[in-house]
Order: structure tokens, then sequence, then C-alpha cells
């Protein structure tokens, strides 16, 4: 059709003849003015939207009174929010805009969180400059690595995916600017794959697949796109997830329209419409693509009439979208906001100068106050001084006393064993110089105690392990033998004095036994103790390799047993210890005690 023809058609052919006789330079002048008044008329046309969807406004109204009637400016900041994505959903990018950025007014000023993060990334997507739109992303992403979120870095990646995907050069019209970069998009996507599968997200994994089957379908790979559509098509089936299906089958449509599968493209489309249309979906982007999918369809049918019916609708939502980005209506925004932010910096720095003064008069109260408390703390630190100083002195004058105390209790004891041990010499009777003898390893054991007492670090605790093998080796040196075996295995213990004593007693009348009927003519005598902590439990063991008790003593309850002095005070130190105790009789003579430090 020519440029006459169209002018006829605008015009009509009646009011076309009037102007026949026109001159030739008369007609151009005319054509020009009325094709500028066309285009000016279009332009001046408000974008239309689609209507809001009631039930996410609702919704939205909702978290509004509520966070009014609480007072809380976190909800508040929520209910900002979901007003921004239902006038997105709508294709209003400038009430969306405007909703978020009274969002971020709020949740900036507290610091971190996944509502700051979650709000970037709407904010970027809302964007068509470069910068910001890069800005915004790495704000969000330096959000999500001083959270650690899962929940952030599945917005982040994704978002770093879209970010690739869009041409910022503009077909080369701005070449500065980065063209898409696929490659990049498919690396995050797939960077988020193994994050989603850990954290088990379902939903997630089949919108993870949706983006990286797109972006095959845009690499011109609509076979393993179809491959990855159809995967993420089943579990959305199974998780009953209507709004990911019909996405599905929307995207199945459109690659089986590249591979020229029309029929198969139908089943799917129509599929998805159904969904559409007993859904409450009434996204912007959404009715986008079901014009352009059905442009495409009937394109290739070859059905001319409704591929200019779809072309129409495209052609207006087109229209649309460059009204929004000619009148710039969100690159004002974001200067009114920074404007705003501006105001505000000057607004806080005049407070902060007030403060200051207000803060200045205050330090110098706090000054004087300060250093009175300063000189009253060197005053009560002097005075504490010379009390530590006394006190020290004391403690090192009760520490010697003890240390002396138990050196002449030793020397008492090295006396009366002496005493003992030339009584003994004296004596005719064999029973009474042996109960002499016992008498005096019993007082030789208190003797090695208090020494060990006296010459050790501590003055009311004895090392377990030195005590018992000084006192044995005493013992067993008494008794002349040089050929016994000894076997230590004790634990590195610090025991109380009392314990120490009753524990001595017990470990001396036990070697002694030893030395009188199990190692005489014993061709290779041994002698073993063990001492074992378990918690606040010791266990310890003393055992020989001798013949063993008589049957007749065997067990806790024998009154033999209970007969002999050794073994009356050993069963009087093992209850004075709270301890159980008890005998056996197996390759020789064993004992085995148990009692709670």
């Amino acid at each position: 059709m020519t440029l006459l023809q169209k002018l006829q058609n605008v015009f009509g052919l009646k009011t076309w003849k009037i102007f026949s006789w026109i001159s030739w330079r008369a007609y151009r002048f005319l054509l020009l003015f009325t094709l500028v008044a066309k285009l000016q008329t279009g332009l001046a046309q408000k974008p239309q939207y689609l209507k809001l969807q009631p039930h996410k406004l609702l919704y939205a109204d909702t978290v509004y009174r509520e966070a009014i009637a609480k007072h809380d400016s976190l909800l508040l900041a929520e209910a900002y929010y979901l007003y921004g994505k239902t006038y997105s959903g709508s294709g209003d990018k400038v009430a969306a805009h405007r909703w978020y950025l009274k969002s971020l007014k709020i949740l900036e000023k507290r610091g971190d969180s996944f509502e700051l993060c979650r709000l970037y990334v709407r904010i970027y997507e809302s964007q068509h400059s470069y910068d910001e739109s890069r800005r915004y992303i790495l704000l969000a992403q330096g959000i999500a690595q001083r959270l650690n979120s899962y929940k952030a870095w599945v917005r982040v990646l994704g978002a770093f995916s879209n970010f690739h995907t869009k041409d910022w050069s503009e077909n080369g019209n701005r070449p500065h600017l980065p063209k898409p970069r696929l490659d990049s998009a498919l690396y995050y996507l797939k960077k988020l794959s193994p994050l989603l599968s850990k954290h088990k997200d379902t939903n997630s994994i089949v919108e993870n697949m949706i983006g990286i089957g797109y972006l095959l379908k845009v690499s011109k790979k609509p076979e393993a796109a179809i491959t990855y559509f159809s995967n993420a098509l089943r579990l959305a089936t199974i998780q009953k997830e209507e709004g990911q299906k019909m996405k599905l089958l929307m995207e199945l449509a459109d690659c089986y329209l590249l591979v020229r599968q029309p029929q198969k493209a139908w089943s799917f489309l129509t599929q998805a419409q159904q969904i559409y249309d007993r859904s409450p979906f009434n996204d912007y982007f959404v009715r986008t693509y079901f014009e352009n999918l059905y442009y495409s369809y009937y394109h290739l049918k070859g059905n001319w009439k409704k591929a200019l019916e779809y072309s129409e609708k495209l052609r207006e939502i087109e229209r649309n979208n460059f009204i929004i980005e000619r009148n710039g209506a969100v690159s004002r925004l974001n200067m009114e906001f920074k404007a705003e932010q501006k105001d505000a910096l000057l607004k806080a720095q005049k407070n902060d100068l007030a403060l200051r003064s207000e803060t200045l008069r205050i330090q110098q109260r706090l000054i004087w106050a300060v250093s009175a408390l300063l000189l009253v703390s060197a005053i009560m630190s002097t005075v504490f001084f010379i009390l530590y100083r006394k006190n020290r002195r004391i403690s090192l004058r009760n520490a010697e006393l003890v240390k002396e105390q138990n050196h002449r209790v030793k020397n008492n004891l090295q006396v009366v064993s002496s005493l003992l041990n030339l009584q003994s010499r004296q004596l005719v009777d064999e029973t009474a110089r042996k109960a002499v003898e016992e008498s005096q390893f019993r007082v030789q054991a208190m003797a090695i105690l208090h020494r060990r007492l006296y010459d050790g670090d501590g003055l009311v605790t004895v090392n377990l392990d030195e005590f018992i093998q000084e006192l044995i080796t005493s013992v067993i040196r008494t008794f002349g033998y040089s050929e016994i075996r000894t076997v230590f295995d004790l634990a590195p213990i610090e025991l109380p004095a009392n314990d120490a004593l009753s524990l001595g007693l017990i470990v001396n009348e036990l070697t002694t036994n030893a030395c009188k009927y199990a190692f005489p003519d014993h061709p290779d005598p041994v002698f073993q103790i063990t001492g074992e902590k378990h918690n606040d439990l010791l266990k310890l063991t003393i055992a020989d390799n001798g013949p063993g008790l008589p049957p007749s003593l065997i067990g806790d309850d024998s009154p033999n047993l209970r007969k002999t002095f050794g073994m009356r005070l050993i069963q009087i130190q093992v209850n004075q210890l709270d301890a159980v105790g008890r005998f056996s009789s197996r390759d020789g003579v064993r004992f085995e005690m148990q009692f709670k430090m």
C-alpha cells in the first residue's frame, strides 16, 4: 500500500478528493503534518495496564492495616513490598517502583536482612539503566555474603543470571555496554543447582530448571531445552504447582514452535490457557507471553488474520513499554529518592551537630565524675594492696606452720617406729614380736605420708603414685626381699591427707601379708598395684601371685576373715573411705576397692 493510499484511508476518499487540487509541495507539507499529529496522539495516550489481582491486593491491604494497628515499621515495609509486587504483576512498573522505594526507606535504616536483599533484587528487576541495575544487584550480593543465607543466595544467583541475559548494548547502539552473555547466565544457574538440591527445595529446583531451559532455548538449542522443561513439568505436576505448570507448558509450546511442530505446540498452549482461565493469574508478563505464543503459532500455520490480530496486541504492549521508558519515570523516581536521601542526610547532620554540642557538655561533667572515681579507686586500690600483702604474709606463715607440723609429726612417728623396733628385738615371744613389727609398719606408713606432705608442694594433698611406691618399697625392703618384681600402674592423682592415710594403711597391710604368706619360697614373686580414675571414682587393685587365700577365708562374709587384726583394720579403713572392697583368690590374692574421691 502506498503512502497516498494510507492517507486516503485515514481521511476518507471524499475528503481526499477535496485536497486533490493541492500542489505537490502543499501535499508533502500536509503529509508531514498528518504523520506528526498521528505520532503525537499515539504517544500522548496513557499506557494500558492489566487489572490488579484482587487476592494479592487484599493480602497487601491486610498486612498494611495490621502494620498500622501494631505500629510495626517492619510489617509496614512488608506491606509496601507486597503492593510493589502487585503493581509489577499488572505491568505498572512506575507504581511498583514507587512502592519498593517506600519499603527501602524503612529497611535500609535497619541494616542487613533477607528482606532488604530481596527488595534490592526486586528494584533491580524494575531498572532500565545498566549502572543502576548493577549497583542494586551488587548491594544484594553483599548482603547475601554477610548473612550467608540460603534464601538470599537463591535470589542473588537468579538475579545475576537474569542480569547477563539482558542486552544492555541495545543491539549495538550503546557499544560501551555489554551484550547478552548467555554462558555467564547459565553458569550462575548451574552454580545454584547443588545449593537447591542440598536444601531439597523442590519449587526452587523447578524454577532453576525453567531458567536453564530458557537459556538453552535462547541459545538456539530447543531440543535440549525441551528435556529440561519436560523434567521440570513432571516435578511441578507432582507438587501440584499450577503457576509453575502453566509456565512450563508455555515454554514447551514455544520450543515446539521453534522446531516447527505446531500441533504439539498447540496441545501445550491450550493446556496452559486452561490453567490460566481457571486460576486467579492476571500477570502482565504471562499475558504478554501468551500473546506472543499465539502470534507465533498462527504465523507458523499461515493463518495471517489471526497472526495480525495478536501482532496488534503485542504492538500495543510494546507501545506501553515505550511510553514508560520514554517518560523516564523510573529514572526520575531514583533521582527523587536520592534527593530525599540527601535531604535526610543534611537533616541528620544538623541533628548530629546538636547532639555533639550536648555530648561535649555531658563529657565535661563525666570527666569530673571520672576523676573523682579514679581518686577513690586509687585510695581503695592502695588499701586493698595493703590488705593483700598482709593476707599473703599470713598465708605464707600458715603454710610454714603446717609444714612444720607435718615435719614434727613425721619425726615423732619415726621415733615411735624406732622405739617399736627396739622393743621388738627385746621380745622373746614370737607372736608378740610379730605384732610389734606389724605396728611398726603401720606407724612407718603414717610417717611416710607426713614426709610426703612436708616435702611436697601441697600442704594437705599427696601424690598417690609416689606415696604408694615409696610405702610398698619400704615394706618389701624391711622384709629383706630383693628379687620381688613390683608392677605399678597408678594414675597421677592428688589425694587428700585423710584419704591417703586410710589408703596407706590398707596397702601396708596387704603388702605385709604378701611378704609374710605369698612370697616365701616363691621362685618368681610379683606384686602388682593399679589405680584408675573414672570421673570422680577411684578404683584400686592390689594383687600378688602367691598361693592365694585358704578356702575358709574366701568371701566377704567369712567369719575367719574378720578374726585377724589386719583384716579388721582393712575393713575399718574401707568403711572410713565409704568404699566397697572385696577379696578374691585366683592365681594369688587379689583385693579390689572402689570409692568416691
